[in-house]
């Protein structure tokens, strides 16, 4: 019995090919693995801080008795969430259904509770982690694990925990694919470094020595531009900062 050879998994950024006119010559599966790559490297590049693909998560309360996959609240008290604003003189703190979601969230998608999508103006995201119902409702304190998405008695939120990209993010990720498919192809015109290598097994294949691009750019001005303004300080990972002292002040990020 033979092992089908892995797929190039997708890298869900969009990819425009409308500045290279010979990128529809080549062969489907050319194209397919270049802009795969193409967008893994833009990705990569940019500490992972842009794209990628939407995750559905199924949030629960650690009230709930049964195994759960979610996320705490930030405080909970007999099931109801709460703010943790630090009141002291001229404040005032009212009770609120919100949920803390791990780490940036650039996107919200479908909402859905007992398989009903929720309109966008029944929740709002603070902070880029905080999911806030303001439709006078509370969110599920509990759902069953054990029921598929979407059935009576669950709960899912589906979101983008990243920056999604825009226009400029797709144009200069079909110049790369661009680049990718002709290296692949043996193109000796390619413009990526030499650290990109050809291989023939089962089709055209392609390997990325480790430290291809060692400086954070690619060479290639367009795309470097693209990143150096989406990662300026070329960290590998998004940013992340927490302290047990620090209450800071809450910015409606988008949505309400």
């Amino acid at each position: 019995m033979s092992i089908p050879a892995p797929e190039l998994p997708s890298s869900c950024w969009p990819i425009n090919t409308d500045c290279c006119s010979e990128f529809d010559q080549y062969e489907t599966e050319v194209k397919a693995r270049a802009m795969a790559l193409a967008g893994e490297t833009l990705r990569m590049l940019t500490g992972y801080s842009v794209g990628g693909c939407p995750v559905v998560l199924r949030p629960c309360s650690p009230v709930c008795a049964k195994p759960f996959t979610g996320f705490t609240p930030h405080i909970n008290l007999d099931g109801q969430w709460v703010n943790a604003c630090g009141c002291q003189t001229d404040c005032s703190c009212t009770a609120v259904s919100e949920i803390i979601l791990p780490g940036f969230v650039g996107f919200i998608g479908d909402v859905t509770i007992d398989g009903v999508v929720l309109a966008p103006t029944a929740y709002r995201v603070d902070d880029y982690t905080r999911l806030v119902r303001q439709d006078g409702h509370q969110w599920p304190t509990c759902q069953d694990m054990g029921l598929p998405a979407g059935e009576v008695g669950t709960f899912t939120v589906e979101l983008l925990p990243a920056t999604p990209v825009d226009a400029w993010g797709a144009y200069v990720g079909g110049i790369l694919a661009c680049e990718y498919a002709k290296a692949c192809s043996g193109d000796r015109k390619c413009k990526l470094p030499s650290g990109v290598t050809e291989i023939t097994r089962r089709g055209i294949t392609m390997s990325i020595q480790q430290g291809m691009f060692p400086e954070g750019y690619t060479g290639i001005r367009e795309v470097d531009a693209y990143i150096a303004r989406q990662n300026p300080h070329r960290l590998k990972v998004p940013p992340t900062a927490w302290s047990p002292d620090l209450r800071p002040g809450r910015v409606t990020t988008f949505g309400g």
